[in-house]
Order: C-alpha cells, then sequence, then structure tokens
C-alpha cells in the first residue's frame, strides 16, 4: 500500500464524517471524564520530565479522590488515538486531492499517524506508571520519555491542524466560497 493509495481511498466523505463523529464522542467523553483534573494532566503530560513530578501529582490525585477520574479516562484514551490519525489522516488526503497538493508532499499524511502511535506510547508508559501500588514503577527515564512523546505528538498535531486549516481556506478560496467581508 503506498502513499497515493492511502491519499486517494481514505480522503471520502464518507470516512472523515464517519470519523469525525467517532472522535468527537471521543474526545467530549474523555474531556467530561478528566474535567476535575483536566488542567493538572495536561500540565503533567507536557512538562511531568521526572519521577518526584509524577510521584508528587499521582499521590495528590490519590490524596483527593482523583485518581479514579485518570484511571477512567483510559477506556476511551487507550483507542482515542485511532479516531484522529484516521481523521485527519483522511481529512487531509481530500484537501490533498481538491487543493492539487503534489503527490512528492504525501509524506506528510503521515504526521496525524506518528503523532496517535506517540499518544498509544505515552499511554503504555502511563499504565507502567499506575501498574504498582507504590507508584515504584515510575522510574528514570520513563517520564522523560512520556513527556517527550507527549510533546512531540501535541508539536505534530498542531502541524497538521494548522495545515488542515489553511487547506481548507485555499479549498474555499478556490472552489469560489469565500465569505464576503
Amino acid at each position: 500500500m503506498t502513499l497515493d493509495h492511502i491519499r486517494q481511498n481514505l480522503g471520502r466523505t464518507w470516512i472523515i464524517v464517519l470519523f469525525g463523529l467517532v472522535y468527537l464522542v471521543s474526545q467530549v467523553t474523555i474531556l467530561i471524564i478528566l474535567g476535575p483534573i483536566e488542567h493538572s494532566m495536561l500540565n503533567l503530560q507536557l512538562s511531568g520530565f521526572s519521577v518526584a513530578e509524577y510521584v508528587s501529582v499521582f499521590n495528590s490525585w490519590e490524596a483527593s479522590g482523583d485518581m479514579a477520574y485518570y484511571r477512567a479516562h483510559f477506556i476511551l484514551d487507550d483507542i482515542h488515538w485511532v479516531w484522529y490519525s484516521v481523521l485527519f489522516t483522511a481529512l487531509l488526503s481530500w484537501l490533498f486531492e481538491r487543493c492539487e497538493i503534489p503527490s512528492e508532499r504525501n509524506w506528510f499524511l503521515l504526521l496525524p499517524l506518528a503523532s496517535g502511535l506517540l499518544d498509544w506510547y505515552e499511554n503504555r508508559l502511563q499504565h507502567v506508571f499506575l501498574s504498582s501500588r507504590d507508584l515504584a514503577t515510575i522510574i528514570d527515564p520513563l517520564p522523560l520519555y512520556s513527556t517527550l512523546a507527549s510533546d512531540i505528538k501535541w508539536l505534530l498535531a498542531l502541524t497538521y491542524i494548522v495545515a488542515t486549516i489553511v487547506l481548507m481556506a485555499r479549498f474555499r478560496m478556490k472552489s469560489g466560497h469565500h465569505d464576503p467581508v
């Protein structure tokens, strides 16, 4: 299977709609589950490079009873990366075709999958961290690896989300669907 084949076959409207809906439901549900700890979790995910930082946050969540939210979110988050990887690859494929992006740029279609696999890896490490009652499985350099995977995942996501927005604007202008100012 080549990137040209993926671009031609994945960029279908029904795939975008289906995975868009599944992604939206999954994302909203994860946000609802994480509500009480969303800010501290995002902070840990982006800057928790040390064992001390992870142990401190996890102990705080245990003491407040919020660790249950963190554990529960994995029910969806463990597969969530599939939804956004397919959604954005399909959406970019659709836009690449309509904006006549040269096939030499098809490598860009791999960015959603790369961010998804980093998300999967990060989640695997989080499961390791949670696998012992006393947090003894949070050992160096695993927090560093988890946070680097998360940071790169978010950087890739920002890159392909911005590209999607730019290509959507380009498509709208090209097709004459621009709003009067």
